[in-house]
């Protein structure tokens, strides 16, 4: 365990965790509580009962255009009574986009992230690399507010968002943000620095970004039923979310649009259906397909069962590489490869075939690949890969972020042969690796982008985009199966309210990184060692970093200095 090191001041007790100062503000005070506001670099994470010593009156930001200027407004001390208003007020008339304001929210962690996987208890491993130690609470999820507001709690985090415009004019917008709390007003500093450097728009982004969405989950979080306009409606707004986080891809469920007689021949393949909700991704700028694996496991404990996820009419399970499951595989493979053909996006199409593949399965999976090569010889392969042994089979590999490092050499090999490589995370890795976890700093999810580009990676994947349970807001350490709990957040990266998802703060942390990979694409391509030096200044791997903020903003300010130099004027 890191140490932790105490010592008291005027405005209460501070506590150096893993080297960032915080003042814990819920203990028992001894008169009056202190009002404290001020400004938190949205890349760090925030408690409700800490309030960062960094926490300040000026916060300046250097950011690239066709992006977003945020930043976190942090009132401490309050006694849940006061009518808050804030507004951003822009300098000298230069102003950039239409500010949005947001309220930040405290969702609980129960558990601590395990050592090498799942929590703590599971791996019976204790884990010295999370920001805290469990039970605590952290800001996640954030929502839209009107103002004013009243405080509600003794702390309030509000979120400012300021759109940069693609063709904005570069230069300093000296943002000055005006806080009423009660009679308290506090004016504070936010001064923006637009470079001329554009981060491309998302149909031209150059990595591969991709959360796996639930579509039941949808349904039964806002109440419309599958298919139905309303439902239609919301996918749309989970469709903008995952465009405003600069994720660029989307799978969709085979079974969901067929249906088969007993004997496992298509009686109705709801097509019209299928092209509807491809159309509407694309329409909010996702461009890559991605079927979804066509196959599972019984479990993962004791069976070695091969199962297609869609059933005949008889209700049976059927088995992947048994007759009936290979009919019914063809059939809906040539109505989908035809439909993709069709409509031209077939070179835009990946396909899962076996989620996370390992040796024991090896003789099926080719057999499986090749039954769809049968049908396109063409056809794109992606799979969250266990094993390196399906060299031939897999066109899209995508080995965990522990897995690539330890077998980069493997994977270089792969890409030089033509295939592509992608990394992804999920309940593993734990300890020190780069994740999207609520006990990680949020300095990792930024870094997955710098860990993409350093490695000249082509995607991320994560399973995990809404698959809560019915309670989104309170169970994040959750049971999975077979004795299995994911980790804080591992489930879920957006929240649903009634009218629609709720981004977080891991998911803004993931697209400001994914920011940076684009703009580090572009360096990288002028000036390869600037790049490296760049990239070198905050990360060495994917579990060597530095987790201090001002290092990481002078990094990506000499990066946006360093893409200035090759941007057009």
């Amino acid at each position: 365990m890191r140490s932790m090191v105490l010592r008291f001041t005027l405005a209460g007790l501070v506590v150096f965790l893993n080297g960032v100062a915080c003042a814990i503000t819920d203990g028992e005070p001894a008169g009056d509580p202190i009002l404290q506001i001020g400004l938190v670099d949205e890349v760090l994470e925030v408690f409700p009962d800490m309030v960062p010593e960094s926490m300040t009156d000026r916060l300046p930001i250097h950011v690239p255009r066709n992006a977003i200027a945020g930043v976190h407004v942090m009132l401490a001390g309050l006694t849940g009574k006061e009518q808050i208003s804030v507004v951003a007020v822009a300098g000298k008339g230069k102003r950039l986009g239409v500010e949005r304001w947001y309220r930040l929210i405290d969702v609980p962690v129960a558990e601590n992230t395990g050592l090498d996987r799942n929590t703590e208890k599971y791996s019976v491993k204790i884990n010295p690399f999370v920001v805290r130690r469990a039970p605590f609470r952290v800001y996640d999820p954030f929502r839209p507010v009107s103002l004013p507001l009243t405080a509600e709690s003794s702390t309030v985090v509000l979120r400012l968002e300021i759109p940069v415009p693609a063709h904005v004019p570069e230069g300093t917008y000296p943002y000055k943000i005006r806080v009423r709390c009660g009679n308290v007003t506090k004016e504070l500093q936010f001064p923006v620095t637009v470079h001329r450097v554009t981060v491309p728009s998302l149909e031209h982004a150059t990595t591969a970004y991709i959360n796996w969405h639930s579509l039941d989950n949808i349904c039964s979080a806002h109440g419309v039923e599958k298919w139905s306009e309303p439902f239609w409606k919301m996918l749309a707004e989970y469709a903008r979310l995952m465009a405003k986080g600069r994720q660029n891809a989307f799978w969709f469920i085979w079974g969901e649009y067929f249906s088969f007689d007993s004997s496992g021949t298509v009686v109705a393949f709801e097509r019209a259906r299928l092209e509807r909700y491809i159309r509407l991704f694309q329409s909010e700028g996702l461009t890559t397909i991605h079927g979804a694996p066509l196959v599972g496991r019984r479990d993962w404990l004791g069976s070695t069962d091969m199962l297609l996820g869609v059933r005949a009419a008889d209700g049976q399970e059927v088995h992947a590489t048994s007759p009936r499951g290979k009919h019914m595989l063809r059939e809906m493979g040539t109505r989908v490869v035809a439909m993709m053909k069709e409509n031209h996006w077939d070179t835009r199409w990946l396909q899962g075939i076996f989620d996370e593949p390992t040796d024991e399965f090896l003789d099926r999976y080719h057999e499986l690949v090749a039954l769809f090569r049968d049908m396109d010889p063409s056809i794109q392969i992606l799979e969250a890969t266990l094993t390196m042994s399906v060299t031939g089979d897999v066109n899209v590999w995508c080995p965990q972020v522990h897995e690539y490092q330890a077998s980069r050499a493997f994977f270089d090999k792969r890409r030089t042969a033509g295939d592509r490589v992608w990394v992804y995370t999920c309940l593993a890795p734990g300890g020190p690796w780069l994740n999207r976890l609520l006990d990680m700093e949020r300095l990792r999810q930024v870094y997955i982008g710098w860990a993409l580009a350093k490695y000249d990676l082509q995607g991320y994947l994560h399973w995990g985009f809404n698959h809560h349970t019915a309670k989104p807001f309170e169970e994040l350490v959750r049971f999975h199966m077979e004795g299995q709990y994911l980790p804080a957040g591992d489930s879920h990266i957006v929240y649903p309210v009634k009218e629609g998802p709720l981004s977080s703060h891991r998911f803004e942390a993931h697209r400001i990184g994914m920011e940076d990979c684009e703009v580090l694409a572009q360096v990288k391509q002028r000036s390869p060692g600037r790049a490296e030096e760049i990239i070198g200044m905050v990360v060495r791997a994917f579990d060597e970093y530095d987790k201090r903020v001002p290092e990481y903003r002078r990094a990506r300010q000499a990066l946006l200095e360093a893409a200035d130099v090759h941007s057009a004027p």
